[in-house]
């Protein structure tokens, strides 16, 4: 009789599927379920040349490109989150180290798709009026419905040579389950020629079968599975544990000289992942990240009394109160990755006046609402979650079908027409002596550009944006790059394209103004204590201040106090201080969180 093929292997084996040269689509999202083991063991075996790909990336991006081990790079969006922009990435790029190819990241999910079925093209509602698009005209075109002659945007078929992923079980055969924060890892195995996946459990063929639903990619499409405790570390792999924040501060320090950082991932992953972990704290940390992701607090509805106002409110909890505002009940709201102020004003929305908002975060959907924390927050919202979708089926579901009412976004620039750029900044050009010549480089800074959001900010019924700081340099008159545009913006524009029709939203520590017409802002209110001269002259385009302009409705003592509960550390104030403010605070919180257990 013929036994059936075992496929498990070990983080050695990786040589066998990805040579130098090879085209690598690495899954996971944010610091979610990424396969950092198999991440260090390609650094361990000096494989370079790589051409490498993630839908939303940063942290295995910035390994490899200190390692040396990329020489062409296609991503939507990097960026250490938290912890800043990534300075490998931002130094390969500005200086033009290696060849870079932007792809807004749903059409990179369409792209996956495409090859994924042997065609040659995807079709969708793309990233229109986007410089994204402009720029890479040898990926996508402009193509016309047979059917309806709609314009619509073609994406050329994406096919990575092998697909490195993380999950959470499979059998001895390559079943794989995954149950956790799933960005789109499915697309790409489907996409890849190979596909190697390393789990936490390795599970009987019987137990497996007992929760099925969870499996997700098959055997036919697997070629190497590799038991791999905690092989998603430093990043998270929920429900088993949390992110090690505290690790990743270190690492974001140690990356942070690019002439040093080689040497700093080489000399902490050295030639093990025993030697690795060593490094990292052993036994005693993963003990810690097992609890912390278990350190979940789900929040009830309070029941508020009607309350005056504060006299002032800080600046925090006006904006959390402000952005809640903006969501109405019966809403569907999009959580990106953790950006504290939105998400805490998402939960205040739930837990007060629209209990019958639809949330999606993470791979949580319909998510109770939950205390915010750096460790908790994923683990959370997949826990007290009524199902999990994929990054790929939050898009479907919900971005190009045209039926999300919210993502909140906060973008480096903001333009009068709305526009939003988080790709490029212009820096001034010095001279040999570091003075400078009176001209700008438009590619000086670079930003960790737009994941989704060039689709999403159009399909979205609002455009809903927040920024802590009301300044020129935030609010000017023509973006340097249109990473997103609401290039259909009229009611009878939407309605052509099947859209719905929706208001175009900022809230500022300033103020609340909103675009009624396409260049024409008005403010709908002004804070307490700022006067229509503060949002004139902080602000780089003409904005109206109506004479009889109201002041923005303070919350009560009562809603401060639930925000407090919802955000008992204080996470939200980070956006509004200073770089050396942000330094001190923010090792405190991750300190008192990982002393909590």
């Amino acid at each position: 009789m013929v036994a059936q093929k075992t496929k498990v292997g070990q983080l050695s084996d990786i040589g066998k599927y990805v040579r130098p040269g090879s085209f690598v689509a690495i899954g996971g999202g944010w610091s979610c379920n990424k396969p950092m083991a198999l991440i260090r063991e390609l650094i361990r075996q000096k494989i370079g040349g790589l051409k490498v790909m993630s839908i939303v990336g940063g942290w295995e991006m910035e390994w490899l490109l200190a390692a040396g081990a990329v020489d062409h790079l296609v991503f939507s969006f990097l960026s250490l989150e938290s912890f800043g922009l990534p300075p490998n990435f931002r130094r390969v790029a500005e200086q033009k180290l290696i060849r870079l190819t932007e792809i807004e990241g749903c059409s990179m999910i369409k792209g996956l798709q495409a090859a994924g079925m042997g065609l040659p093209f995807a079709a969708f509602r793309g990233p229109k009026g986007s410089d994204i698009v402009q720029e890479a005209p040898e990926l996508y075109k402009t193509v016309t419905c047979p059917f309806t002659g709609q314009e619509l945007t073609a994406i050329q078929a994406i096919a990575p040579d092998v697909a490195l992923l993380h999950a959470q079980r499979a059998d001895e055969h390559g079943n794989v389950q995954i149950f956790g924060t799933s960005a789109s890892d499915l697309d790409m195995a489907k996409a890849s020629k190979a596909v190697v996946v390393t789990v936490e459990e390795l599970v009987s063929p019987d137990v497996l079968r007992e929760t099925k639903s969870a499996t997700l990619l098959f055997r036919n499409e697997v070629d190497l599975v590799i038991p791999c405790r905690f092989g998603a570390t430093p990043c998270s792999c929920v429900p088993y544990y949390s992110a090690h924040m505290l690790q990743l501060m270190k690492d974001a320090r140690g990356l942070a000289d690019p002439s040093k950082s080689g040497e700093y991932v080489r000399s902490l992953i050295g030639d093990t992942e025993e030697h690795y972990w060593k490094q990292v704290g052993g036994e005693e940390t993963r003990r810690k990240l097992v609890a912390l992701a278990r350190q979940t607090r789900r929040l009830e509805a309070p029941q508020l009394p009607a309350g005056t106002p504060v006299e002032r409110a800080e600046a925090a909890d006006q904006m959390v109160v402000s952005l809640a505002r903006t969501i109405e009940d019966g809403d569907s709201i999009v959580l990106g990755s953790f950006t504290p102020l939105a998400y805490a004003a998402y939960m205040f929305a739930k837990l007060t006046h629209a209990p019958n908002a639809f949330i999606v975060g993470y791979s949580g959907v319909d998510p109770y609402p939950f205390q915010l924390g750096f460790h908790t927050s994923e683990a959370a919202c997949t826990q007290f979650a009524a199902g999990l979708w994929s990054m790929t089926q939050c898009i479907e579901a919900l971005h190009l079908r045209g039926r999300g009412d919210v993502e909140a976004v906060s973008s480096a620039q903001l333009d009068v027409n709305g526009d939003i750029n988080i790709s490029w900044l212009a820096m001034p050009i010095k001279d040999a002596q570091g003075q400078p010549t009176g001209q700008m480089n438009p590619r000086g800074l670079r930003l960790p550009g737009g994941a989704g959001a060039p689709v999403v900010y159009g399909l979205h019924r609002k455009g809903i944006a927040y920024f802590a700081n009301h300044s020129k340099m935030t609010f000017v008159p023509k973006v340097n790059y249109v990473t997103g545009t609401r290039l259909y913006f009229t009611p009878e524009e939407r309605i052509a394209q099947g859209l719905r029709p929706g208001p175009m939203i900022v809230v500022t520590n300033l103020c609340v103004m909103e675009m009624v017409q396409r260049g024409k802002w008005i403010v709908r209110s002004l804070h307490s204590g700022v006067s229509a001269e503060d949002v004139v002259k902080n602000t780089g385009f003409p904005v109206e201040v109506p004479a009889d302009c109201p002041v923005t409705i303070p919350p009560t003592q009562q809603e401060v106090d639930l925000i407090r509960q919802i955000d008992p550390q204080g996470i939200r104030f980070l956006d509004f201080m200073s770089a050396k403010e942000r330094a001190a605070k923010l090792p405190a919180i991750l300190e008192a969180e990982w002393n909590a257990v």
